[in-house]
């Protein structure tokens, strides 16, 4: 099983009012956890750039930066196939849906697996779940929050944290529930996990 652990930058916070993806990051992960692809691209949302107080991503970084449309099909062979997670899953997806859209195309079919989910499960002792909390926990050192290469590698961090502490319960459906985010999906590949 492949994982494609990704984090998108954007120009604000609702892809279907119009706000684009200025950065993504990907951290591809193989059967064993390991890395084998990291990609992390500028993209030119092909209008103004907000939001630059939370991500330090300005008009002028990504007025040379590709447009979603000529790096599409690039993205679409590395996430197909893959088993997709990120931290709030919704909303990186949500905005890769709307980019795909947009370019006339259709998000490859992928099976999400949400780390905050399962951090609300299996982390509630922390004070807050939030990507920086949860990076803190697993002792990560901060390499720039709202930095998208940096924030996936975190979630795969994670990820790989939840993968080793609790394969064994993959079946159980409780597990399987907390693999759900709020709009249905589930991690169905689930079972076949094993333990390390």
């Amino acid at each position: 099983m492949i994982f494609s652990v990704i984090d998108v930058e954007t120009t604000g916070l609702s892809a279907k009012r119009g706000d684009r993806i200025v950065e993504i990051g990907i951290v591809r992960l193989n059967e064993t956890g390991e890395i084998e692809t990291v990609l992390d691209t500028l993209i030119n949302p092909e209008g103004p750039v907000r939001a630059s107080d939370v991500h330090g991503i300005s008009s002028g970084m990504v007025e040379e930066a590709p447009p979603f449309r000529d790096i599409m099909h690039h993205l679409s062979s590395l996430l197909d196939g893959t088993v997709i997670a990120a931290h709030n899953a919704s909303f990186d997806l949500g905005f890769l849906r709307e980019e795909f859209g947009r370019a006339g195309a259709e998000l490859p079919s992928i099976s999400p697996v949400c780390t905050l989910i399962l951090a609300r499960k299996y982390l509630s002792h922390l004070p807050s779940r939030s990507l920086d909390s949860c990076r803190r926990f697993l002792g990560l050192t901060d390499d720039g929050a709202h930095n998208a290469l940096a924030d996936a590698f975190s979630a795969a961090s994670l990820l790989r944290f939840f993968i080793r502490e609790y394969a064994p319960r993959f079946n159980d459906e409780p597990f399987r529930s907390a693999l759900s985010d709020e709009n249905g999906w589930l991690f169905d590949s689930a079972p076949s996990l094993k333990p390390r």
